[in-house]
């Protein structure tokens, strides 16, 4: 089981968060705002427990209350997300939300609302929201989590305890990836790929650890026009990947600059020989002249040009750095 002491490291407000789960002085909304995967869920869940504990040292993770909330099965404890088939939270699953905030609650204790996704709500479900932070039920606490606040009316953002959430260095990142059970250079890798994020780098499946390796060997030996137009070809039609290919890409292009800047080797990364040999021999100039290419790339993709146009103009770049600088 995961305790606050694992998180501290992701904010300053966990200590202060348990003190007052465990007191009963916590306030009624709190807002958790952060990249996915620094722990917003798990801590939320962590402060239900503790509300609901009924152990001598809260959370106990032993007790039924504490087990039921581990399991998602806690009657007390409410997710609010987005109906089956839709994208976004509307007015009406608000309303049922907020109908069973309104009900005693089942085992004479805390009520807890959690939204994992909050920027998921609709205006009008944040509006419906609004009317009963205004006037909280006592006893109940709303757990707002997101990675996009702004998406959040600032009213909404004004009535919530605001706790922000922030990645793990390297070194800490790691750390927590070898407790829960990852070898040293698993750990590494993953932690590397999800910048400190210690929830993305579990999530990371072996579909992306081996893309990381075949990308960076396709894109790092291209050395001409026809280079170019081959890996295109190879990856133009797979569509479900196509985001991923491009995060990998500025992953792997922003750990080149760190290499070539003096800072952590791509040895032992995941990276192939090729981008390897890349960092070694292009000083830190062709990096980041490289790095632009892969952010207008991202724009590009944003305005809706073709996955393969965008590709293939990061992939010139690279045929022009190798005529430079021949690695």
């Amino acid at each position: 089981m995961p305790a606050f002491e694992d998180f501290e490291g992701q904010s300053a407000h966990i200590a202060r968060l348990h003190s007052d789960f465990e007191r009963g002085t916590f306030v009624h909304a709190y807002l958790f705002a952060g990249p996915r995967g620094t722990g917003k869920r798990s801590v939320a869940r962590l402060c239900a427990m503790t509300a609901l504990c009924r152990g001598e040292k809260k959370p106990c993770g032993v007790c039924g209350p504490c087990r039921r909330v581990l399991s998602d099965t806690h009657p007390d404890v409410h997710t609010v997300a987005p109906e089956k088939g839709k994208k976004t939270i509307g007015v009406d699953v608000l309303r049922e939300a907020i109908g069973e905030v309104g009900t005693k609650s089942f085992e004479d204790g805390a009520k807890i609302m959690l939204f994992p996704e909050a920027e998921r709500m609709t205006p009008a479900a944040q509006n419906c929201l609004l009317k009963t932070l205004e006037e909280p039920p006592a006893g109940t606490a709303f757990f707002l989590m997101t990675d996009q606040p702004g998406a959040l009316l600032p009213t909404i953002v004004s009535r919530c305890r605001v706790i922000r959430f922030h990645p793990l260095s390297q070194e800490q990142a790691e750390a927590r990836l070898r407790a829960l059970g990852l070898g040293a250079q698993d750990a590494a890798r993953r932690a590397r790929m999800a910048e400190g994020c210690v929830g993305q780098a579990l999530a990371i499946d072996e579909a992306q650890l081996s893309l990381r390796q075949t990308l960076t060997k396709d894109v790092f030996s291209v050395h001409s026009l026809a280079d170019a137009l081959a890996v295109v070809n190879r990856y133009k039609e797979d569509k479900e990947r196509q985001a991923l290919v491009m995060d990998v890409l500025e992953c792997a292009v922003r750990d080149i600059l760190i290499a070539q800047s003096g800072g952590m080797p791509l040895e032992g990364a995941g990276y192939a020989a090729e981008a390897e040999a890349y960092a070694r021999a292009v000083p830190p100039e062709g990096g980041i002249a490289l790095s632009r290419q892969v952010m207008q790339a991202r724009r590009m993709l944003g305005s809706n040009v073709a996955f393969a146009s965008a590709l293939e103009m990061v992939l010139l770049k690279v045929s022009e750095e190798y005529a430079k600088w021949r690695w």
